[in-house]
């Protein structure tokens, strides 16, 4: 009798327990309610990356750090239902692109005209997200692939001048221990940038009008499922990035006359990774430069490491920055130095073309 009694409470337990829930209670238990995505976003710390890269050691190993993002920028948040595939058609309300604005304060907005915001899926099933910026959508499959099916891939047309982002998998469902953690953007791109001095403190005023990277590939493609990036050319995107200093409203460039150095701008390329390949398919293991100046244009000058390739890697890498600082000479220029720095902050703001 008393094991029978003990059934019928066991049993009975779970009714009681609902019939003292309001109804929005009891939605949320049976998993009827939606539950809103809503994320935070991180930079990786490419301050600690240069350091290690440059040969030091740090302390304690484990993930690298990162740090809130230092400026406002939109993203493209890709959701899917299936853990690594971001290719098969968009079948259910949770999958798709939005449109994400990440803040300084990490949190991050959506933005995408009268579409709502991203749920979770009902009764706790995992979603899963990548992302990266500056936004656009990803690419389609080809046709006969079924409407909505993208590529797997997202392609750019680079400036030299916007950053290239990129967040690694994550994933969540609908119970609060299961929420999404936070996104953490890595950038896929290598920073130069260069400043100027005369070799002589009274030699003539030199006014620097473009540098050019001959090599780079202007043309990217990210695989959405890992952040791989292909970079190419094309007969209308030769290789070869340029940041030109006419622009600046004198029509001159920037003027160097000391041996202070000043800022002549900075291009934000493709980087050269193990074996030296430009771009992932062959080529140079260096970049070279040609400098336009009201003196004449200087052309294959090649850049040299010092200290910085103490790691054996290529100092090029996705993330890295560096100092170039160009000696100018009355009629010669050449590199005084190529020196690991802190990342300068640059735009991500949707200026970078969509292919």
């Amino acid at each position: 009798m008393k094991r029978h009694i003990s059934l019928f409470v066991f049993f009975c337990l779970p009714g009681a327990f609902l019939a003292g829930c309001s109804d929005a209670d009891r939605s949320s238990l049976m998993g009827e309610e939606e539950v809103p995505v809503e994320l935070s976003a991180l930079e990786g710390d490419v301050s600690s990356r240069a350091a290690v890269s440059a040969g030091s050691i740090r302390a304690g190993g484990g993930a690298r750090p990162a740090k809130k993002p230092q400026a406002e920028f939109e993203a493209a948040m890709v959701f899917s239902r299936t853990a690594g595939d971001y290719t098969t058609p968009v079948v259910a309300a949770e999958e798709g692109v939005w449109k994400g604005t990440v803040g300084t304060n990490g949190e991050v907005s959506w933005g995408n005209a009268g579409k709502d915001a991203p749920i979770y899926p009902r009764w706790g099933a995992w979603l899963y997200l990548v992302s990266y910026a500056p936004y656009a959508e990803p690419d389609k499959a080809a046709s006969g692939s079924g409407t909505g099916t993208y590529a797997g891939t997202v392609s750019f047309v680079l400036t030299g001048q916007t950053d290239l982002l990129y967040a690694s998998q994550i994933q969540g469902n609908r119970w609060a221990d299961g929420h999404f953690p936070s996104l953490v953007f890595d950038h896929q791109l290598t920073q130069l940038s260069f400043q100027a001095k005369k070799t002589l403190q009274n030699g003539v005023s030199v006014w620097v009008k473009s540098i050019t990277v001959k090599e780079a590939k202007p043309l990217a493609s990210l695989k959405l499922a890992t952040g791989e990036v292909t970079f190419s050319t094309t007969t209308e995107h030769p290789q070869g990035l340029t940041v030109d200093l006419t622009q600046n409203g004198t029509g001159e460039g920037t003027e160097v006359t000391g041996q202070t150095p000043v800022s002549v701008g900075q291009l934000l390329l493709p980087p050269l990774e193990a074996g030296g390949s430009n771009g992932n398919g062959g080529g140079s293991n260096t970049y070279t430069l040609k400098v336009e100046t009201s003196i004449g244009t200087f052309d294959n000058v090649s850049l040299t490491f010092g200290d910085s390739n103490a790691s054996g890697k290529n100092p090029l890498q996705a993330g890295m920055s560096h100092a170039v600082t160009l000696n100018i000479g009355d009629h010669e220029l050449g590199i005084t130095s190529v020196t690991v720095q802190a990342w300068t902050p640059v735009t991500v703001d949707g200026t970078l073309d969509a292919d």
